[in-house]
């Protein structure tokens, strides 16, 4: 059986330091340097390991486990991360350093932790001589941080077009989540007209337009509705460039709008309201105004009463059948290109919380790290599941990490 121990415990711990301290940033990636630690690993345990380039210095792979029948669930963690810019950390971000309950470090929680946990479940399964229900394919993925063309690559390959479930070990703060919000972004401009700084009065001021803009739109997304089987929409305003040179009425302004979008009918109505109000804003001064969509990723949600994702819910300790708490993961994953492509149903479970991703000093509390493994095994082995017990109370890491929104999923 899969029995998670100190040393198992242990071994993850360091398997994630490893990986920390293997730089990744992207752009531009290089994730062939993590990639190769990763299928030398697993090669030393007799599992066989495909890789998937993507240009030069960039590669996925894909692992395999023989299970007893046909099918196969995937295990699938992106090797990228984000840039660490080291001078805005307090603690060195490729040292994986580890102070009392928790390691420091790019990728910590999002997602070196939930490729570590993969890693270490494909030892255990090895070392034990456990054949899974199903054949468990070994998925990590490059540019998933970017364009998610590794995943892509993947999907291409017919490598997993075997696949019924797929299980992405992103951050979760402890939940297992069904799907996740769509993921549109917009690029909007006003246009106005340039004149010298001297004599605003004969130009146009674009950034004057932009700015009431930005304003409305996000008193307007605070009041988006929470829809109970989804969660709420929700809007980052990510960057604004206007004008060039202080003497100068600014011509254009460039805003450009990340929103997380629990539906295609939410997602028009967010469009429709970016151009009435960007049309409202131009009015005022004259200026004109265009939309651009920049990306455009649906939500993806799966039917919690599908088996294989009824019976990961069990082994995350939920009552059989129980929906109620369930929620969309509010960021976009891998499964966006591989859940459509296939036609299965996903679960987003991992080790961490997505509040420590994409910021300076990045850590992982070291309770969350085993709590994925003991959930993840109980899943892959249910007999198991009377004989090994959470790792840590549910109240310990509340303590520790903010808790994701709560809706429910029906």
């Amino acid at each position: 059986m899969l029995r998670i121990t100190e040393e198992t415990k242990q071994e993850t711990v360091d398997l994630l330091q490893r990986l920390i301290q293997i730089e990744s940033g992207n752009l531009p990636g290089n994730e062939d340097r993590i990639a190769a630690f990763i299928k030398a690993y697993l090669s030393q345990k007799g599992i066989n390991v495909t890789q998937l380039p993507l240009e030069e210095g960039r590669s996925s792979l894909v692992a395999r486990i023989p299970g007893k029948q046909p099918g196969s669930i995937v295990l699938c963690g992106h090797m990228d991360t984000v840039n660490a810019h080291e001078e805005k950390w307090t603690v060195p971000p490729f040292a994986g350093q580890i102070e009392e309950d928790r390691i420091w470090g790019r990728g910590s929680a999002d997602m070196k932790s939930g490729v570590a946990v993969i890693l270490e479940l494909a030892k255990l399964i090895t070392q034990n001589k456990f054949t899974p229900r199903k054949d468990l394919a070994l998925v990590f993925t490059a540019d998933e941080e970017q364009a998610y063309r590794g995943a892509r690559s993947v999907v291409q390959s017919g490598l997993i077009d075997d696949a019924e479930l797929l299980i992405i070990t992103e951050p979760t703060a402890g939940q297992a989540l069904p799907g996740q919000k769509g993921e549109l972004w917009a690029e909007v401009t006003f246009s106005g007209k340039a004149a010298h700084g001297s004599v605003p009065e004969l130009g146009i001021n674009s950034i004057l337009p932009a700015s009431w803009f930005c304003l409305q739109l996000a008193k307007a997304a605070r009041r988006f509705k929470t829809i109970p089987s989804r969660g709420q929409t929700t809007l980052n305003i990510g960057q604004i460039n206007g004008g060039w040179q202080v003497n100068v009425v600014p011509d254009k302004t460039r805003v450009t709008l990340d929103f997380r979008v629990v539906s295609e009918p939410e997602k028009e109505q967010v469009l429709d309201l970016v151009q009435k109000l960007g049309t409202q804003a131009v009015s005022q001064v004259g200026a004109q105004f265009s939309m651009k969509i920049m990306s455009d990723n649906p939500p993806i949600i799966s039917n919690p009463d599908h088996p294989h994702v009824r019976d990961f819910l069990n082994a995350v300790n939920r009552p059989a059948g129980s929906s109620a708490g369930l929620t969309l993961a509010s960021y976009y994953t891998d499964a966006g290109t591989i859940v459509p492509a296939l036609n299965i149903p996903v679960v987003i479970y991992g080790p961490g919380n997505i509040s420590q991703a994409h910021q300076p000093d990045e850590y992982l509390t070291l309770d969350s790290l085993y709590e994925a493994l003991d959930v993840l095994a109980r899943f892959l082995d249910p007999e198991n599941q009377q004989e090994v017990g959470l790792t840590v109370e549910r109240e310990s890491m509340d303590r520790a990490e903010a808790p994701l929104p709560q809706s429910d999923l029906t």
